[in-house]
């Protein structure tokens, strides 16, 4: 069965789904590991459930939220957020329990009934507005753009649960624990790729919103995806870190070679990093899938496009990697431009504006006919010293 689910709090039961069927996570990036679509029921004088499933197991969770309900009926529905990884038992939920009032903000609400078009009843809940619901109580904090704009957060006071949706949400299923701390240095791998991918864009409101909570005290994290948090201070502090974000000394080189010319080239832009003492981190596309492209771009000071011209253009991927930059708004980087042709090399001035739009700073050029000469190599070294020398330069750019 997909479904699992764990009582980590008293009448509070988190409702875990694993899904190792989705290959492309947002139809663009690749979950190899899987995903869980975390929900969550309370069970006081009112019952909650807080946020659903992906359409496909609609009839698991509510098979179980019968199980655990025990004949009672569901009062409220807390709908976090739209997007439909959560929301896709919306209208499965709605008909099994018919009398459920829904609980949104203004901006949700217009959401959930332009994607479902059904009927329903509900509650559109302001900030700081507090529900009762036996002996404890909601609070309702929106958290505009964290990362669509209906989106807004829980808290219960008496049992110091936040339960987050998105936010502090990570890739990976949970297999032999519910919480963060059992799964380590994998879980910070994991959430750093997710906010790459999904949370980078916001990265303000990332900061707005954690200024916003720091009010509150809390014991435990509940996020839509990954494992609970209970090392709450640790994750808050990468989040504010990928937030700024704070750079790592390392050079990035993103590449596409067709026949290998270009690849050889690369290896002497990686000896001139190196002679500079930095890392310079390969990532070959589409070999390597954007999902970690992205997440080494997000806090590269530095970074290297090797780009072959293909058809009097940009190889495609390149182009959409850097697009991807536009789109994450990871701006303001030290580039270093590595083009290669034969006949009618044009890849350089193809990319040089799209490298405009995301306020690059130009480092360095070299472009190579067809393989490497002799003439070459001294030029590709220098590219890698200089673009290295620039990311031990850290935080002089102002992003």
């Amino acid at each position: 069965m997909p479904v699992h689910t764990y009582e980590f709090r008293s009448n509070t039961y988190m409702v875990v789904v694993n899904d190792i069927r989705t290959r492309l996570f947002e139809s663009l990036w690749d979950i190899p590991e899987g995903i869980t679509y975390n929900t969550y029921l309370v069970i006081d004088d009112k019952t909650v459930l807080f946020d659903g499933v992906k359409n496909v197991y609609s009839k698991a969770l509510i098979d179980e939220l019968r199980n655990l309900l025990k004949g009672r009926d569901l009062d409220y529905y807390v709908v976090h957020h739209g997007e439909p990884d959560h929301s896709g038992s919306f209208p499965d939920i709605i008909k099994e329990f018919p009398n459920v009032k829904v609980v949104t903000t203004d901006v949700g609400l217009k959401i959930l009934k332009n994607l479902y078009n059904i009927n329903f009843n509900y509650l559109v809940v302001s900030d700081y507005d507090e529900l009762p619901i036996g002996k404890r109580k909601l609070v309702f904090i929106k958290v505009p753009w964290l990362h669509w704009p209906d989106t807004f957060v829980t808290y219960i006071p008496n049992d110091k649960i936040l339960f987050s949706c998105d936010i502090f949400g990570s890739y990976g299923v949970l297999t032999t624990s519910y919480w963060d701390r059992d799964y380590g240095d994998l879980h910070v791998s994991l959430s750093k790729r997710y906010f790459a991918n999904i949370v980078s864009a916001y990265r303000s409101q990332v900061v707005k919103a954690i200024e916003k909570l720091s009010k509150y005290e809390f014991d435990v994290v509940a996020p839509a995806h990954g494992p609970l948090i209970s090392d709450i201070g640790k994750v808050v502090n990468l989040y504010l870190r990928w937030s700024k974000p704070e750079f790592e000394s390392k050079v990035v080189i993103v590449y596409s070679s067709m026949y290998g010319n270009l690849e050889d080239a690369v290896k002497y832009v990686v000896k001139g990093v190196e002679e500079v003492g930095v890392k310079a981190v390969l990532m070959k596309v589409p070999e390597t899938a954007i999902t970690y492209v992205v997440r080494e771009l997000m806090d590269a000071p530095s970074i290297i496009f090797g780009v072959p011209t293909y058809d009097a253009n940009a190889f495609p991927y390149i182009s959409l990697i850097i697009e991807l930059m536009r789109i994450k708004r990871f701006e303001g980087r030290y580039v270093g431009i590595l083009s290669s042709g034969l006949w009618a090399p044009t890849a350089e001035s193809r990319i040089t504006k799209a490298l405009e739009d995301v306020k690059a700073v130009i480092e360095g050029r070299v472009s190579i006919l067809g393989g490497v000469k002799d003439g070459d190599i001294p030029k590709l070294i220098e590219l890698g010293r200089s673009l290295g020398i620039r990311a031990n330069q850290l935080g002089v750019i102002k992003i």
